[in-house]
């Protein structure tokens, strides 16, 4: 083989297009190893630079192979080993280093790319979040001088693999910062880059544009549960504070809400979120409207709030978990006939008397399966509406024990 051939297989191989399959890699590196062993039996000084570049070129894309399978420890020595093989080059060879300096810039350009790539990533698996944004940011810098060379050359084979990297990386910068700051709109931006690193043969992109897609939308999944247990919260301190009013638009964004939540995402939880926080919202448009003296309203509400709960045991993941709404569910349809018994009272039927007692009744045993479940704020609720009961009742006793009374 004369040198003029020599050269040209190596250019060929050095020129084409960098490889972005693992398998079209090995077929290089094949190549790389039939070259080098003809290049060895033949007796010619000047192919002592030819052997060097290409032991560097293979150990590249031998690494490059390594890269692609994320063998990354192995892929970062082998790097290193050609920084310094082609370093070594530069001043051993620097007549045949003048003739194939873009080259061989090139490739080194991209080896450090590589090398700050490898070092982001490796550091991202070690959690050290802050040091691996400097590293893809290094690694961006190097893809986009590689990038500038190539422009200025008009060399469009490695040009827009250099662009597909800056595009990925990019990507890859931009998720990071979102999972460290937990702003999606960080991630948007992963993904708006991810998208055009795979519009031009990136294929890992695509792993990583769902991944980053699926953390958007836990992220947004949380954002919406926190905000939803907040109105909650707010909504039990203006019950505790008998501000029901208030208390039943809380509950009812609450439930909103979980109602959206379950259309991105079908849960049950958040189906039975949404069922509690409406009940919530039901018992507390009962409860002003008891204080506005509007029973038959309350009633009404109170009598949903029951149908609510009732409906969800049939859901409920457990038989323990459904035992705990029993009491609740019991309290409702106690204070739906306590409502309806006042209305009674109000009209002067004097079946309220028999109702009131029924409805006392329901809330005793409320209020004991209550004690059982340790569940305070349903003994308290039970208790109290005991005492306005007896309340009720005693005046009720006075009212009907007139004949006149009893007889109409």
């Amino acid at each position: 083989m004369n040198e003029v051939t020599a050269v040209a297989r190596i250019k060929e191989i050095f020129t084409q297009d960098y490889q972005i399959s693992a398998d079209k890699i090995a077929e290089v590196v094949n190549i790389c190893d039939e070259l080098n062993e003809t290049l060895s039996s033949q007796e010619n000084p000047d192919f002592e630079f030819y052997l060097h570049f290409l032991q560097n070129l293979r150990l590249f894309f031998n690494s490059e192979f390594l890269f692609l399978r994320n063998r990354m420890n192995k892929a970062l020595n082998n790097y290193h080993k050609v920084q310094e093989g082609i370093s070594k080059i530069q001043s051993e060879f620097p007549d045949f280093y003048a003739q194939w300096q873009y080259d061989i810039d090139r490739l080194l350009l991209r080896t450090d790319a590589r090398i700050q790539n490898l070092r982001a990533r490796t550091t991202f698996e070690e959690n050290d979040l802050a040091q691996a944004e400097i590293l893809f940011t290094e690694a961006i810098k190097r893809y986009s001088n590689e990038l500038e060379m190539e422009q200025e050359r008009q060399d469009y084979y490695h040009y827009f693999d250099s662009l597909r990297n800056i595009y990925y990386v990019t990507g890859l910068l931009y998720d990071l910062r979102g999972k460290t700051t937990l702003k999606s709109d960080e991630m948007y931006q992963a993904l708006r880059f991810f998208r055009k690193a795979r519009f031009l043969g990136q294929e890992s992109s695509n792993d990583d544009f769902n991944a980053t897609r699926t953390h958007i939308i836990k992220l947004g999944l949380e954002k919406l549960e926190k905000q939803a247990e907040s109105f909650f919260t707010t909504g039990v301190l203006h019950s505790e504070n008998e501000a029901y009013n208030k208390a039943s638009l809380e509950y009812n964004k609450s439930a909103q809400l979980y109602r959206s939540l379950r259309k991105i995402q079908s849960n049950i939880e958040y189906e039975l979120q949404e069922q509690m926080q409406m009940s919530s919202y039901y018992e507390a448009l009962a409860k002003d409207s008891m204080a506005k003296d509007n029973h038959e309203f309350a009633a009404t509400n109170f009598t949903y709030a029951h149908k609510i709960l009732d409906g969800m045991l049939s859901k409920l993941p457990g038989e323990e978990l459904a035992n705990s709404f029993k009491p609740q569910i019991l309290y409702f349809n106690a204070m739906t006939m306590f409502c309806n018994a006042v209305v009674e009272y109000d009209q002067l039927m004097p079946e309220a008397m028999v109702h009131f007692t029924e409805a006392t009744q329901v809330l005793e045993r409320a209020k004991a399966k209550a004690e059982e479940l340790n569940n305070t704020p349903l003994i308290d609720g039970c208790t109290d509406a005991i005492n306005k009961l007896n309340s009720y009742q005693n005046i009720a006793e006075i009212m009907f024990q007139s004949d006149g009374l009893s007889e109409e």
